[in-house]
């Protein structure tokens, strides 16, 4: 394997940590492996590497890592392959995650990290997802019942809404109402009436686009027709500055796009993942019945459905005193509703730089080489708000994509915000210009500092 640079190392050291996690129980022989993995001999993981691993989430790790050589990849997936045996055993949860990586690095699958959602996905579910009504659903539709088979002897529970959506039309309208009624008491018959329409009519791309895009953060946009396979949950730590280290879950989605051939793309994905496992299981089979079901994917569409917040339009604040910096959303329309934003000392710095460049000229500059005055001039305003938020600390860098990607996250989990994705950093990158930038103006932004530089 060539040599992995520092940033390598890291990456693969929280891929490691996933795969040793995965089954919740961290065995002896995996400790035993992994302190071989990070000695001097092999990787050199250092204490901090380590520390940097923790905060990194399973996508940006494997974003890192799809960099390297094939060799070097392949060699990843060898080492988690033997590292999954280390106890004698390779069970689901650790097969799905390596072939998830083995998807990704050798074949470019896209990874979807997103903060752990309310209503939660339960693993080893494979959704059909696509933007729009393609043929690729429709033959779906014709071969259901050999796709789902397939897909149910390796273990999964294949998702395919227009059935789910058939589900809920066996059932009496009247009958439907009366149970959306007893679960949410509190809504009006228009309301009622609107949820128990979604349930009987909803999409394919309408559930991919409205439901798993805007109000989980799956980024579907534009996708080609797709198996999104739940893999697993783990956790981050999102800085050690406070008082008590704060840790964050998040979900991870594997995104497979389908070839022409679907029913046999679907046999060679499925004959690779249970080439991994030590013991094969079937998952359950649950019969066609006209009865509301509240359990399994019955139970998460109509939660995403129907526990959606109002949607209002809001302004992103800054309100920066002395000894502290609150960051938080408030409604345009009176002022009075607030959702805060948790950002960790550094990522409040960061996103305060971005906010600020990009009201006050086109973004944050990026590039890998900035004129040393320029730099200190940043670097002031990134202190500014650092100091106030990690304990009298300083910075002599401010660019961490990393960091960018966790506030990306934590924005898109807030559902309430209508026009959220103003607010949201992208990067623009054209020729030798590199900025970070958000795309709200002064009318959806507020910088209150009530202290001077």
């Amino acid at each position: 394997m060539t040599r992995l640079e520092r940033e390598h190392k890291i990456a693969f050291t929280r891929i490691i940590t996933d795969l040793i996690e995965a089954d919740f129980v961290v065995e002896p022989e995996e400790m035993s492996f992994f302190e071989n993995i990070i000695s001097k001999e092999q990787l050199s993981i250092t204490e901090t590497m380590l520390i940097e691993a923790k905060k990194t989430d399973f996508a940006k790790a494997l974003s890192t890592l799809q960099s390297l050589d094939i060799e070097s990849r392949t060699t990843i997936v060898d080492t988690l392959k033997r590292l999954s045996m280390s106890d004698g055993v390779c069970v689901p949860l650790e097969a799905i995650l390596i072939f998830a990586v083995e998807q990704v690095l050798m074949h470019n699958a896209k990874i979807h990290s997103i903060p752990k959602p309310d209503i939660e996905i339960e693993n080893h579910k494979i959704i059909y997802v696509e933007d729009e009504e393609s043929e690729a659903g429709k033959l779906i539709e014709k071969e259901i019942q050999q796709i789902s088979d397939r897909l149910i002897d390796a273990g999964f529970d294949f998702v395919y809404i227009p059935h789910l959506v058939k589900d809920f039309r066996r059932m009496e309208r009247e009958y439907l109402e009366k149970v959306i009624k007893y679960m949410l008491p509190s809504l009006q018959q228009e309301r009622i009436s609107a949820i128990s329409n979604n349930l009987r009519e909803i999409t394919t791309a309408k559930f991919s686009r409205d439901l798993l895009y805007k109000k989980l953060g799956i980024e579907l946009i534009n996708c080609k027709p797709s198996l999104l396979i739940k893999i697993n949950d783990s956790d981050i730590i999102n800085g050690y500055n406070y008082d008590a280290t704060e840790v964050i879950s998040f979900s991870h989605f594997l995104q497979l796009e389908l070839n022409d051939d679907i029913v046999g793309h679907i046999e060679t994905l499925t004959g690779e993942y249970s080439a991994y496992l030590s013991n094969p299981t079937k998952a359950g089979n649950r019969p066609t019945t006209n009865k509301f079901i509240y359990t399994g994917f019955h139970r998460t569409l109509f939660n995403l459905i129907a526990f959606e917040r109002e949607q209002k339009e809001f302004r992103l604040i800054f309100e920066i005193n002395e000894n502290q910096v609150d960051v938080y959303f408030e409604a345009t329309n009176d002022g009075k509703e607030r959702i805060v934003l948790k950002l960790n000392p550094q990522e409040t710095a960061l996103y305060y730089l971005i906010v600020k460049k990009s009201l006050s000229s086109d973004g944050l500059d990026w590039r890998e080489h900035i004129p040393s005055a320029e730099k200190r001039l940043l670097l002031d305003e990134y202190n500014h708000i650092y100091r106030k938020k990690g304990k009298a600390n300083t910075a002599s860098e401010y660019k961490d994509r990393t960091q960018v990607h966790h506030i990306r996250n934590r924005i898109r989990a807030i559902q309430s915000i209508s026009n959220i994705e103003i607010f949201i950093p992208k990067h623009d990158k054209q020729g030798n210009v590199s900025l970070y930038r958000i795309y709200a103006n002064e009318k959806f932004v507020e910088i209150r500092d009530n202290t001077t530089l």
